[in-house]
């Protein structure tokens, strides 16, 4: 439903002349700034106070009779019926229209100017990609506004902008279906701004000042939003609830159809409007309707309140029959208490008993602890006969051992004269198996001696035969072939040779070039890790720019956090220290966090106490940093730094802590470490003359390598000096991020021409490299070829030199082999000799051997007697063993048990005093139930206990008869009877409610139907008087039964007849009639703003005059009209926009031409 907007207020207490009062006129709201309007949701204390209100105004006017007949009136007639009582409000309609006339006419005799109203007039509409429109603007004067242009100047656009931007839905402007369809073809969104004026009593004059600006943005996907800005610009809110706030308050009754007429509206209402239509739109436009329906809720409300009233009519009486059983069951409850007092008995008789069953525990105790002091002396008594016997049989075993020694001593001479006949045994059988290897050599000898024997016979016959064929001719031209073959032979040595000479250099160039490549390789990559390092560092910087904590730990902000929350701390360190130093001069960056360390990510803390929850703190957050002790004293550098002229680590840097700038002082000498960016001068400074004063060390680049440094120094009276290589980390160091960056840059682009200029030399090396290989590879060919022709030359010369040899007479070959046999056979003979002597040998060497076996089976003998001496000596010595072992044990046992039982006495007595302190808590705990009192004969806490449970049993079940303890059922009385009455008085509250719900409707129906007589007297009356001013006649019938509202025109001042049907009238008639209609309906309204879409289509140049207009004071209009204002009286209240004619499809920007007053 709607909100009901403000309407007109119609006071009638009998004064004579039927005085008004206007809602929205700018008087009546100035005394009524914060009254709202009271909606049926509103809360029930809100409802109470209003109905409260109605029911004492019903009182006074006579609703208490009326209100006896609601209730059987109700079932019989609808809600038209009861609401229109009749229409006997209705019954002297021509009364109410001369009261209405006389008004209109008192009122139009005085002069009224009319000015400007102060609030809740339109001042300009904007709108940016709104149907044919790209960007527009137009200003509205605050009286009388005519808007006129040609068909598809955008005219009507104005209007949908007003209404869409005011929180009016999309279809109720008859342009479209949604918002979307408003946005300008070929964009994506479009965008509406409404300021309003907001002077004098404005809407919180304080927060937006003389004007408010609505802004509505929505796209094509069906985005809406909204913004509400102040006179400055500053948005307000963007709550559409805020903006129908702002409409209620100025009564801006957007998405009355009678307020903003479009041109449909228009042209529906002007000409094709039935009665039927023309009554549809005046009971819309002066919110009768809308009153109608709030009313037809607030009686449904009042019918459902009625229905609930009946059904807590039944609950009321379950609650009370609840009350009073409760009350009875506490009653029945207190006559138990015999029973409670039984049990209460028995719980006293119950604590004592357990009392008495500890103190016999400990009467137990007490007679333990004297049996462990009894134990205690008798395990000494058998520990002192236990220890006789064991001393007894120690002595016999002591006796055993010392005989099965003397037993074991006289086998070791048998041992070892086994052990050396066993060695000249073996010996001699060495001897054999040598003397058999031997005679077998032997043998094979033999054999080999007999082969060559045979072989020298076979030869000396064949070399026979071979002299009787041997012949003389071809000798001499072969041996000049030899000589030949063998010239060749030593020129292809000779020129392998030279060949070979030459392999060694290039074989050396080749190594020369390759280590000279590979010594080319190491810069390269190492210049390429330089280039990833840096580019690391860039990226670092441009990813994690202002994020200063990235370059440290990734838990350092868990730490940094964990040293916040952390309370224990006498001082909270400082640190990383890093992060209290700023570098002011952002190309030091490198040389300093190199020269600085891991002193960066320190923390100082100023005691050992601090250190170590430090220490604890970055253990938990796995973030282990140097931890350092200072104190926060200042130290004064200014007598011990160097020439000012100089930077120095200290004058670079902004420290923001004393106690971090102490440190750095003491450990890294920053006031004394010169900071000079040229090599040579840096030198000149620290070498070129006396030691520099106050100096320590100087930082410089170098220029050779970017990114490098140098440190010069000394060490004792010497010089030194040492290359710093640059840091591949973020910087920890705050500083500039873009000079960082920069600088990065620079020395990224230094790397890279140093790295291409690298690479190129490598490919310099690498061609030279693979020239050289390929000379080595072609040398390495033709010395294979040389090879292989010194191997033909000599395989040549052997082949002629075989050949020759073949061929020619061996001079003195059989008198050689004939030596060859002769020697042979006087081998042999020796051989046999020698085979002799070895199987004489053998002979000795086995009778050896047979003497020796007979002497070991001896003396294996005699060993195996005195073993079995030993084992006999070995199972008695056993025996004695085994019995010591035993008296061992028993006197171990015994002393054992004299420190268990010496053990067992404080266990007695801890246990002694431990039950002891348990009686003590038994009779406290037992106390506090009662004094000491005695427990019936033969009870124990198991009787009592099953005596207390039956009773307990008992009670529990009555309980539960009942339904629960007797701190139940009282808490249970008392929740029911609480209940009740809650329950009751919320009954009645309610039926209070209902009945003044019912004065209120029945009051706000009676006044309904005032307001329903006074405006449509009052719109009677206006037409009447609109006629007249262009001297036509007629009147205006309103049928509140039927739900009609006709005319009846009559175009002069004759009368002639009853009037005329609009029917009868020309085009321009009807118009002008039904205008009058409309100025009557909107004075009957009140709305401050009244816009009206091609409202003279069908008039003529008579009709067109606005004076009409101008009689609504304050009002503010907006014609539209495609035709000119040739025949309009212009003045100061008028102002004309003029729209230019479009000029394509896609209209741009659009200017505006005023004519008249603005």
């Amino acid at each position: 439903m709607a909100p009901m907007k403000r309407v007109r207020r119609v006071i009638d207490d009998g004064d004579s002349d039927g005085e008004e009062a206007e809602s929205a006129s700018p008087s009546v709201r100035e005394a009524t700034v914060t009254r709202k309007r009271a909606r049926i949701s509103q809360p029930e204390a809100s409802l109470h106070s209003r109905s409260a209100q109605a029911r004492a105004d019903s009182d006074s006017d006579g609703c208490q009779d009326e209100m006896a007949g609601v209730d059987s009136d109700k079932d019989d007639m609808g809600y038209e019926q009861r609401r229109d009582a009749g229409f006997e409000d209705l019954e002297d309609e021509d009364l109410d229209t001369q009261r209405a006339t006389q008004i209109i006419r008192k009122r139009n005799e005085k002069f009224i100017e009319n000015l400007p109203a102060e609030n809740g007039i339109i001042e300009s509409v904007t709108c940016i990609n709104f149907m044919c429109h790209n960007k527009f603007h137009i200003s509205l004067g605050p009286l009388i506004n005519f808007i006129i242009g040609f068909n598809g100047s955008g005219k009507s656009a104005i209007l949908t902008a007003i209404t869409l931007c005011l929180g009016g839905k999309a279809n109720s402007t008859n342009r479209g279906g949604s918002l979307k369809a408003f946005v300008k073809e070929g964009r994506e969104s479009a965008t509406l701004i409404v300021k309003l004026k907001n002077g004098g009593y404005g809407f919180q004059q304080e927060i937006y000042g003389d004007s408010i600006i609505v802004e509505r943005h929505f796209t094509k996907t069906g985005s809406s939003g909204f913004k509400l800005k102040s006179a400055a610009g500053r948005v307000i809110s963007n709550k559409k609830a805020d903006l129908e706030e702002i409409c209620d308050y100025f009564a801006l009754q957007i998405d009355n159809p009678m307020n903003v007429l479009t041109q449909d509206m228009s042209r529906q209402f002007l000409n094709n409007s039935t009665p039927t239509d023309k009554y549809r739109f005046f009971v819309k436009g002066v919110q009768l309707e809308q009153l109608d329906q709030d009313y037809q809720l607030l009686e449904e409300t009042i019918d459902l309140i009625e229905s609930r009233l009946k059904t807590r009519d039944d609950d009321i009486h379950v609650l009370e029959n609840r009350a009073k059983k409760a009350m009875a069951k506490l009653e029945m409850s207190d006559k138990h208490d015999k029973l409670r007092g039984r049990i209460r008995d028995y719980m006293r008789q119950m604590a004592w008993s357990q009392v008495e069953q500890e103190e016999n525990k400990l009467a137990t105790l007490e007679l333990e602890l004297q049996e462990a002091v009894s134990s205690i002396e008798e395990a000494e008594r058998k520990a002192s006969t236990v220890d006789q016997v064991f001393d007894e049989a120690n002595l016999a075993h002591e006796r055993g051992a010392e005989k099965l020694r003397e037993v074991r001593e006289t086998i070791s001479p048998m041992l070892e004269k086994k052990k050396q006949v066993k060695d000249r045994f073996d010996g001699n059988k060495g001897e054999l198996m040598q003397l058999h290897l031997e005679q077998r050599t032997i043998r094979d000898h033999l054999k080999n001696a007999d082969k060559r024997i045979e072989n020298y016979r076979a030869d000396i016959a064949t070399e026979n035969q071979r002299l009787e064929d041997a012949n003389d001719g071809n000798h001499l031209r072969r041996i000049a072939e030899i000589e030949r073959a063998k010239k060749e032979v030593v020129d292809a040595r000779y020129e392998y040779d030279q060949h070979s000479s030459l392999a060694a250099g290039i074989e050396d160039s080749v190594r020369t070039a390759e280590q000279e490549l590979s010594r080319a390789s190491f810069p390269i990559e190492a210049k390429k890790a330089e280039i990833k390092a840096c580019e690391s560092v860039m990226g670092s910087l441009i990813r994690d720019r202002g994020q200063h904590l990235s370059a440290f730990h990734p838990n350092m902000p868990k730490l940094l956090q964990a040293i916040r929350n952390e309370q224990r701390f006498r001082e909270r360190p400082v640190g990383p220290i890093g992060n209290h130093i700023k570098l002011l001069k952002p190309v030091w960056s490198s040389i300093l966090e190199r020269s600085f360390g891991a002193t960066l990510t320190s923390f100082i803390v100023t005691s050992k106490s601090d250190q170590d929850t430090l220490a604890y703190l970055m253990k938990r957050e796995n973030c282990s940093c140097p931890i350092l002790i200072g104190n926060n004293q200042p130290i004064d550098t200014s007598g011990s730094e160097p020439d000012p002229r100089y930077d120095t680590s200290l004058r670079v840097l902004e420290i923001d802590s004393d106690i971090v700038r102490r440190q750095l002082i003491i450990n890294q000498a920053i006031e004394q470490t010169i900071l000079i960016e040229s090599r040579h001068e840096a030198q000149r400074f620290m070498y070129g003359g006396a030691r520099p004063r106050n100096v320590k060390q100087c930082f410089c680049f170098n220029e050779n390598r970017k990114g490098w440094g140098i440190r010069f120094g000394f060490r004792g009276s010497d010089e030194s000096s040492a290359p710093m290589q640059p840091m591949d980390a973020k910087p920890r160091m705050k500083t500039d991020a873009d000079s960082q960056i920069s600088y990065q840059r620079e020395i990224l682009g230094d790397l890279q021409r140093e790295l291409n200029d690298l690479e190129r030399h490598g490919e310099e090396l690498r061609n030279r490299l693979r020239a050289r290989k390929q000379a080595l590879q072609i040398h390495q060919r033709q010395h294979k070829d040389l090879h292989v022709k010194i191997q033909r030359a000599e395989e040549t010369t052997e082949r002629l030199q075989d050949e020759m040899e073949r061929d020619t007479v061996q001079d003195g070959r059989l008198q050689a082999l004939e030596g060859l046999l002769r020697e042979a056979e006087e081998d042999k003979a020796i051989i046999e000799g020698s085979y002799e002597e070895a199987v004489t040998q053998k002979d000795k060497l086995n009778a050896i051997a047979k003497e020796l076996s007979s002497e070991l089976r001896a003396i294996d003998r005699e060993v195996a007697d005195i073993e079995a001496k030993i084992k006999k000596t070995e199972t008695k010595a056993l025996k004695l063993s085994q019995a010591r072992q035993a008296a061992l044990l028993e006197k171990n046992s015994a002393f054992q048990k004299i420190d268990d039982a010496k053990l067992e006495k404080p266990r007695a007595e801890s246990r002694h005093e431990a039950q002891s302190r348990r009686v003590e808590e038994f009779i406290e705990q037992a106390r506090k139930v009662s004094e000491r009192v005695p427990v019936d004969p033969g009870e124990t806490p198991g009787s009592l206990d099953k005596k207390l449970e039956k009773l307990t049993n008992d009670l529990n079940r009555f309980n539960r008869e009942i339904g629960g303890s007797p701190e139940e059922i009282a808490r249970r009385a008392q929740e029911t009877a609480e209940a009740y009455q809650t329950a009751k008085k919320q009954l009645e509250q309610l039926d209070e409610m209902g009945q003044m719900l019912k004065f209120a409707l029945i009051e706000r129906q009676n006044r309904w139907r005032k307001f329903r007589k006074f405006i449509s007297a009052r719109a009677r009356a206006q037409f009447t008087y609109l006629l007249s001013e262009r001297s036509f006649r007629g009147a205006l019938k309103t049928d509140h039964r039927r739900h009609t509202l006709d005319l009846q025109v009559e175009p002069d001042e004759t009368r002639s007849g009853k009037g005329r049907q609009t029917k009868t009238l020309s085009g321009g008639e009807k118009s002008f009639s039904t205008i009058c209609l409309l100025l009557s309906l909107w004075e009957a309204m009140g709305s401050p703003i009244r816009c009206l879409d091609e409202f003279d289509v069908f008039m003529d140049n008579v009709n067109r005059d606005i004076n009409a207009a101008r009689r609504s004071v304050g009002r503010q209009f907006v014609l539209i009209t495609p035709n000119s204002l040739g025949n309009v009286n212009m003045a100061d209240d008028v102002k004309v926009i003029k729209l230019n004619d479009p000029k394509e499809k896609g209209q741009t920007t659009l200017s505006f031409a005023s004519e008249g007053g603005s």
